[in-house]
């Protein structure tokens, strides 16, 4: 040990001050709070810069930074390409601190290796030196298990492993290295090689262009591997000792392999060789095999590989070969040939082989666990339980597009362990081998379809169906007329609860587009869409319609608003259809046509316009408005939804004015009459019009919904507080989500036209509403509101301070007590002139005593015009709870000419003078210069309570 301090004191110079400021610096973090102050505090200014430090501290904190500049001094001149030449000391010192880090004791190898890895670091040329060692202390059967954790603990350090990246010479001696290190037996040995492995497929990003060769060194090349025979090498191992192999080692030799498949170059290279080509067919083979494997992370590995090899399929060449100049034919046609040879040679005899389909469906399907009460959390099921199985395969390189490409704003419209992955794995297989693949696969998948009961046999049959429907090969189209679409048919029906998910995100993800932006319509997706779109039996269960609307979700949450004129018809037949559904007896039908609504309308807002010289039908006639067809529905979209929603509401608010206050506050519905029974309807279609709004809001659709949001505003205002808790409780929500939502140009004033409406609105629960809804509202928008809308603003809360009902009173305070914080200072300064001059207009003579005012007051609605200039007075008071303006001790002497009246006023002004002194307690020493001896002395006598002996 103390060999390797001196070692190490020579070889890294430095390190010992950089010890010494290491623990300087920690031993400041731990006392730097103590000794250190706010930069604000109440004795000095608050524009005082920098925090107050002891003097000693400034100094040791100087010394140790003179500390930290000293042991860098001499370190960066030899990083990189600036590395002339290492010492010859250094090469020495680096060899038998390498040789320390292989010895029998732990102290010694972990100490000599800490030097060491600073000494590589510092001198990354010695890499390439110490690379023999390492590997051979893995490799070499005769080594002692000591040796094999010294190397893995060098070999996993930073600079060894981005020279793997460098060096190709190095890479592959590694790979054998650690493939041929399953003769170390011992449970240390084994978890340090893992661990080794882990670190490698974490930090392994590919290679450095050029890197693919041995060097020019004549020796390194006798000696290296190229890249095609390094995967030769990894896979006669894999395929020799299969059943030998231990398992761990089965998945490290499969990572090695798809790491280094990640290397080859792009298939539709036709620089690649036909060598090559082979090579790459014969290694997809392998993997295709083990799809089928019973070691469960292998699975994965294996459908990541694939994706890898195969890249784009033929049938994408083909298009890229229509699309290429008649001069570059020749050499990409014979390119495809071979491509079509290799696969018929080597990936359909697999394929076609005696129940590999049906194996492999069912191995596949193993890997969705769901546990017991799992709910809907989103994508993933836990597919591996084994942090290890999890570290090698979940870095593994992403070979796919993101999925889904819109918002999901429900988990079951992507599934619960849908995995986007596997469904494009057998679009890839289906578009490589054609029909010969649809042909062994259309038994297994018919079984897996059949067992509803089975969550993971449901989640694989849609997956594998969802890869067939998107894969547009031309079997397909023939496969649908003959039994594709009635087995697709039959499982979207027979889906039970548990597996409806799964199917939906199958549904989603055979209509996303295709290409890079998603504008591509898949071949099928029309047919699949009319098939969702068959009319359910008038007998049909309500899950049995939920479950169908949620699939007609799925699907059109995908549609471009560029799509073709039949989905834009389909998808007015739909919303023709589903409108009937709004005033559903079912709670969750109502939800799901309230969700699937704010999507068709959303799309149709968005196509109108593009589609106006396609379509020529009367119901488009209108360039801003998107229209019902048919005659059953005359009127445009929004005036539809926002006429149905007042409408409504109406009758809601005349049902409530009508009923007694004898009436059950449980109580929605008394009786089965004719009224009654379009009290009902009432009801539901404003539950639906919520559930609209949120999933508009949800969807990230709002934008294209605003006009319809404006319109409800009022009614939604109005129906937070009824006799109907359910549609009550579902208003409050919506609001929670609508108050945050941003109005743009014009539609702000629109939206502040509602709000203000529903401030004068005749129920004082729909005022108090509206204010609450005012108070954020203006603050979103206080920058984009014109000073037209702002006066109006003004003049309504200043009106509503005087209202018959106190709580509206109350209400206005508080509203104006946060204009006055954020707004221009214009507005707030001139209500506090008006407000003040009303005030003291009241006790403007000393004639006029507090018996004289209450005389005025002695009928019960001039209380409120009194109560109003009071409560202006307080949100003046309260708009600065944590300073002393300069016009605030004039307001709190008007306020306490209020403090004998009667109640509310009395209980008004003692609570303000309370919350004052309360919110000024802690600086009330500083603040009491502001008031003079009058105004401390009125002060005091507020904040004193009434005693009997006074």
């Amino acid at each position: 040990m103390l060999l390797i301090r001196v070692m190490d004191l020579i070889g890294n110079y430095g390190s010992l001050e950089y010890s010494e400021w290491s623990s300087g610096r920690d031993s400041w973090r731990v006392v730097s709070g103590s000794l250190s102050e706010p930069h604000v505090n109440f004795i000095t200014d608050h524009h005082a810069l920098g925090l107050r430090r002891p003097q000693w501290l400034v100094v040791e904190m100087t010394s140790l930074h003179n500390t930290w500049r000293a042991s860098q001094s001499k370190y960066r001149p030899f990083y990189g390409d600036t590395i002339s030449h290492v010492p010859h000391h250094i090469t020495l010192l680096s060899m038998d601190l390498l040789n320390l880090c292989l010895q029998t004791y732990d102290a010694v190898r972990v100490s000599a290796g800490d030097s060491l890895k600073k000494m590589l670091k510092r001198f990354p040329p010695l890499i390439k030196d110490c690379i023999p060692l390492l590997t051979s202390s893995l490799k070499d059967p005769q080594a002692v298990e000591q040796s094999a954790l010294g190397a893995c603990m060098v070999l996993m350090s930073r600079p060894v492993l981005r020279h793997l990246t460098e060096n190709w010479s190095s890479l592959t001696s590694f790979i054998s290295a650690v493939l041929g290190s399953s003769h170390h037996e011992s449970l240390k040995a084994q978890r340090a090689i893992n661990e080794l492995f882990i670190s490698f497929q974490i930090r392994f990003g590919g290679v450095r262009r050029g890197a693919l060769t041995p060097s020019f060194n004549p020796s390194e090349c006798n000696q290296a591997l190229t890249h095609d025979g390094l995967m030769l090498y990894v896979k006669e191992i894999l395929e020799s000792a299969a059943s030998s192999l231990h398992w761990r080692y089965n998945l490290m030799g499969h990572g090695m392999l798809l790491s280094l498949a990640s290397l080859l170059p792009d298939r539709n290279d036709v620089s690649e060789a036909d060598v090559g080509l082979a090579l790459r067919y014969s290694v997809a083979g392998h993997f295709l095999r083990n799809l089928k494997s019973e070691l469960p992370p292998l699975r994965p590995i294996s459908a990541i590989a694939l994706l890898l090899l195969l890249g784009t399929s033929r049938l994408k060449q083909v298009k890229t070969r229509e699309e290429t100049l008649s001069t570059e034919l020749q050499p990409i046609h014979e390119k495809g040939e071979m491509v079509k040879s290799c696969t018929e040679s080597i990936l359909v005899p697999i394929l076609k082989d005696h129940s590999f389909c049906e194996s492999m469906v069912h191995s596949l399907a193993l890997d969705h666990h769901y546990s017991e009460g799992q709910g809907r959390t989103g994508r993933g099921g836990g597919r591996f339980q084994l942090a290890s199985d999890l570290g090698i395969t979940a870095m593994m390189p992403s070979v796919s597009r993101g999925w889904p490409r819109t918002l999901s704003w429900e988990s079951s419209m992507k599934g619960e362990s849908f995995s986007p992955r596997i469904a494009k794995l057998f679009k890839c297989l289906l578009q490589e081998c054609g029909s010969s693949f649809l042909e062994v696969l259309h038994s297994p998948l018919q079984d897996v379809i059949n067992e509803v009961d089975e969550r993971s046999r449901q989640c694989i049959a849609a997956e594998v169906m969802a890869g067939i429907l998107h894969s547009d090969v031309p079997c397909i189209s023939e496969a649908w007329d003959l039994w594709l679409e009635k087995l697709l048919y039959k499982a979207l029906m027979q889906a039970n609860v548990e597996s409806v998910p799964e199917w939906a995100a199958c549904i989603r993800y055979t209509v996303t587009g295709k290409g890079k932006i998603g504008q591509r319509a898949p071949t099928l997706r029309h047919k699949i869409l009319v098939t969702l779109a068959q009319p359910l039996p008038s007998s049909s269960s309500t899950s049995l319609i939920v479950k169908r609307l949620d699939f007609l979700l799925a699907a059109t949450v995908e549609l471009s608003p560029t799509f073709l004129e039949k989905e834009h018809l389909f998808q007015l037949a739909i919303l023709e259809e589903v409108v009937k559904y709004m005033t559903h007896s079912a709670p969750q039908v109502r939800e799901s046509v309230g969700r699937l609504i704010c999507i068709l309308y959303s799309n149709l807002f968005q196509s109108s316009k593009s589609l106006q010289k396609s379509l020529t039908r009367a119901n488009y006639q209108s360039e801003e408005k998107v229209k019902f067809p048919g005659s059953s529905i005359s009127t445009d979209w929004e005036r539809f939804l926002v006429d149905g929603t007042l409408t409504a509401a109406a009758k809601i608010e005349r049902h409530g004015r009508d009923s007694t206050d004898e009436l059950s506050p449980n109580l929605a519905i008394s009786s089965n009459n004719d009224d009654d029974e379009s009290l009902k309807d009432s009801v539901k279609w404003m539950e639906t019009i919520f559930h609209f709004t949120i999933g508009g809001i949800k969807s990230g659709r709002a934008a294209h919904l605003v006009p319809v949001f404006i319109g409800i505003l009022h009614p939604l205002l109005s129906s937070q507080d009824t006799a109907h808790k359910d549609m009550s409780a579902l208003a409050r929500s919506t609001v929670h989500l609508l108050k945050w939502q941003t109005f743009e140009g014009t539609y702000a004033s629109q939206a502040l036209t509602a709000i203000l409406g529903a401030a004068a609105d005749s129920n004082w629960r729909t005022r108090i509403a509206a204010l609450t809804f005012l108070q954020i509202f203006v603050y979103r928008h206080a920058y984009i509101l014109e000073r037209v809308d702002i006066a109006l603003v003004w003049e309504r809360v200043q009106l509503l301070l005087s209202d018959l009902q106190v709580e509206v009173r109350e209400m206005a305070t508080a509203t104006l007590s946060g204009f006055m914080k954020g707004v221009d200072s214009q507005w707030a300064s001139a209500f506090r002139d008006r407000i003040l001059d009303a005030a003291l207009s009241l006790v403007k003579t000393k004639s006029q005593s507090s018996r004289d005012i209450r005389s005025r007051m002695t009928d019960n609605g001039s209380i409120a015009p009194v109560h109003g200039v009071v409560l202006g007075l307080v949100a003046c008071i309260l708009s600065a709870p944590y300073d002393i303006p300069r016009w605030l001790p004039n307001m709190i002497l008007a306020l306490s000419k209020f403090r004998n009246q009667p109640a509310p006023i009395r209980g008004t002004v003692t609570k303000t003078i309370s919350e004052f002194r309360r919110t000024h307690a802690d600086t009330w020493a500083f603040d009491r210069i502001h008031f003079s001896e009058d105004q401390l002395e009125v002060l005091s006598d507020l904040s004193s309570s009434t005693s009997y002996f006074v």
